[in-house]
């Protein structure tokens, strides 16, 4: 077994989340496959590997994608079990034949007519948001402002849930977070199992409300087809899904426009220029996502022992796939490490995932991020950081974006 790098890798530690790159680098060249003891995981950080891997599916599962790191305690099974959370395998933590079932739905229901009639939606909830900001003098946080809460209402605009549990998914989401792929205590495991129990009863109650009085949304739509069929979709499938997506749904985008507003404001020539150049914003959004991506890593399972880069990997093993470090491999990025929104392959990246388990939400966060960033840069051209602060990221070893980013917007 590979011994652990020289340097230290501590996907928890602040360093690590401040700036995981220089880590990434080091790991190219002096150890792209490991097996990290403390984590309990092989770690690979190369490209063409993880590409590899995750294309993979006679080899790989991704039934590991949601199990926390740390054991779960007797307490812990206790608080599920009474709270009724029965979350079940249906598309990141499911494989084939289940994934596939359960994927055909939700695509059914996730049209990209669905997706493009939110546009408008968007921009409301934008101007909504602005006029607030601009109501505020000095500095804002605009992740408080506006990042945070506003990915969560667009995720609610598709599924149907009404706006005032944002609070309460806001917080259940981060607990999830937390709980899945961080680092908790014993203690503090159950206290996150509570919130996710919250978590949990919220999104039931929502789908048993939509099946008794469905409306024109998504989550009415999977019901639709489902249409008394367990076969087809069991309710706690749909739940499953809808309790996925209030979480991977928003998640994830406040992580990638936190990063892209930092990205863009921390060499303000890209935010000037799209001022005048708003056509450009596409590519330069795929740029953030390899440069920044807000998934920074993805987990597998190996089925069977698996031989990457001369390495041996056994049968039964956890596999964390370093997203960041593959989106920063010079190997596939001709100067990596530059923020290049013209170069030729920069939508290769790998931070929707690849294969069978892309992204299912990658056209909205697409769609969001063009939106959110056009408003922005067009009300306020010239913004700039707060200079000298630091950066909080939530200890994971998935998601990443900053909690707090101040911005004087005038």
């Amino acid at each position: 077994m590979p011994a652990c790098p020289h340097h230290q890798f501590d996907p928890f530690s602040a360093d690590y989340l401040a700036d995981p790159y220089g880590v990434y680098a080091a790991l190219h060249h002096e150890q792209p496959v490991f097996y990290d003891a403390t984590l309990g995981y092989w770690v690979l950080t190369r490209y063409a590997d993880i590409k590899a891997v995750l294309k993979d599916h006679e080899n790989f599962s991704s039934r590991n994608s949601t199990d926390p790191f740390t054991p779960i305690s007797d307490e812990t099974k206790r608080i599920f079990q009474q709270g009724g959370y029965a979350m079940q395998r249906v598309l990141l933590n499911a494989d084939a034949p289940t994934h596939t079932r359960i994927r055909r739905h939700v695509y059914a229901a996730f049209t990209p007519q669905r997706v493009a009639t939110l546009e408008s939606r968007i921009r409301q909830l934008c101007h909504t948001f602005i006029a607030r900001m601009t109501a505020q003098n000095g500095p804002v946080d605009i992740i408080a402002e506006m990042i945070y809460e506003l990915p969560a209402q667009v995720i609610f605009l598709l599924i149907g849930m009404e706006h005032d549990e944002v609070p309460a998914i806001k917080a259940g989401s981060e607990s999830r977070v937390l709980f899945t792929w961080g680092k908790p205590s014993i203690a503090q495991q159950a206290d996150l199992a509570r919130d996710m129990v919250d978590f949990w009863q919220r999104a039931a109650t929502f789908v048993a409300k939509r099946a008794n009085h469905p409306q024109d949304d998504f989550t009415s739509d999977l019901i639709r087809l489902r249409n008394g069929d367990d076969t087809v979709l069991s309710m706690g499938e749909i739940t499953s899904v809808v309790f996925g997506l209030l979480l991977a749904g928003h998640e994830t985008t406040t992580g990638l426009l936190g990063n892209a507003i930092y990205r863009l404001l921390h060499d303000p020539q890209y935010w000037r220029h799209l001022a005048s150049h708003p056509h450009e914003l596409p590519s330069v959004i795929e740029e953030l996502l390899r440069f920044d991506t807000s998934v920074i890593a993805m987990r597998r399972y190996t089925m069977h022992a698996v031989t990457i880069a001369g390495v041996t990997i056994p049968a039964d093993a956890n596999v964390l796939l370093l997203i960041g470090a593959a989106n920063r491999d010079a190997d596939h990025f001709a100067e990596s490490q530059t923020f290049d929104p013209h170069r030729a392959n920069t939508r290769e990246h790998l931070s929707f995932g690849f294969g069978t388990h892309y992204c299912i939400g990658a056209p909205l966060a697409r769609l969001e991020a063009r939106v959110v960033l056009h408003e922005l840069i067009q009300h306020f051209p010239h913004a700039q950081l707060v200079p000298d602060q630091t950066l909080d990221y939530l200890p994971n070893t998935s998601f990443r974006g900053p909690r707090r980013l101040l911005v004087t917007l005038s």
